[in-house]
């Protein structure tokens, strides 16, 4: 089965989101998608928790409105929250919204390239994905668009993967990589064949799209590159779109 859905997409919600909702639906819509996620930044070192809640009120009541007007697309009302380990009172109340999917992110890079500030960076994902709460793990070597992470050994990857299977929660393979840096995915398919030898099966694929052209980009080759238990999340609940998945929410 095809991976018509694209479980990371940005709109004006976002600080850098460039589309409104209605514009990227349209979007999906003609490119054939069946679901379409937004997973809109909260930037808790941009924003309060009180102006975050009251956003978050306009985005939820605009999502059920669109769901309403296009009931051939399945909207996925989500969030991608930065470094929620940092943020972790204001983080629990997130996990108490009315929503289907929670990306967690670390956009924290190191300011040099340093072998020090880059295994930092890694050891903040560690305690993302130790912490719970979120549904996958977004962009995993993000920090790939600034420097090399080469030299990191795989004893890290390996503890951050354990943390992900035992934990339930899914690894996104985001296709942004690709257009922005020609580097491949996020992670790289090695770390992708490291995530499978450990036993980790559960993988979303999103685009990362801020811009209404960006959108599936890069998605159904990926789709076709890798063999995973490929799904989304509805209601907080991992579900398939691998015809070969009987129990669409086994690990």
């Amino acid at each position: 089965m095809a991976y018509l859905a694209d479980t990371h997409v940005h709109s004006i919600y976002s600080y850098d989101g460039q589309m409104r909702l209605e514009t990227g639906i349209k979007r999906g819509i003609e490119l054939g998608l069946k679901y379409i996620a937004f997973t809109e930044h909260v930037e808790f070192d941009q924003i309060s928790l009180k102006q975050f809640l009251n956003r978050f009120a306009c985005y939820s009541e605009e999502i059920d409105i669109l769901q309403d007007k296009y009931p051939n697309i399945k909207l996925i009302k989500g969030l991608e929250i930065s470094n929620p380990e940092r943020h972790l009172e204001e983080f629990e109340i997130i996990n108490t919204l009315d929503l289907d999917y929670i990306l967690g992110s670390n956009h924290i890079l190191p300011r040099e390239n340093t072998k020090e500030g880059i295994l930092t960076y890694y050891k903040r994902i560690l305690e993302i994905v130790k912490n719970g709460g979120i549904d996958a793990l977004a962009h995993l070597d993000y920090i790939k668009r600034r420097y090399s992470d080469s030299f990191v050994p795989d004893e890290i990857f390996q503890e951050i993967f354990r943390y992900l299977i035992d934990y339930k929660i899914a690894l996104e393979i985001n296709t942004s990589a690709l257009r922005r840096k020609g580097i491949g995915s996020f992670p790289s398919s090695d770390k992708l064949e490291l995530y499978k030898k450990l036993g980790g099966t559960l993988v979303t694929i999103g685009s990362d799209a801020h811009r209404i052209e960006e959108i599936y980009d890069n998605i159904e080759p990926t789709d076709h590159n890798y063999e995973f238990n490929k799904g989304l999340y509805l209601k907080r609940k991992f579900v398939s779109l691998c015809d070969n998945q009987v129990d669409k929410n086994d690990n």
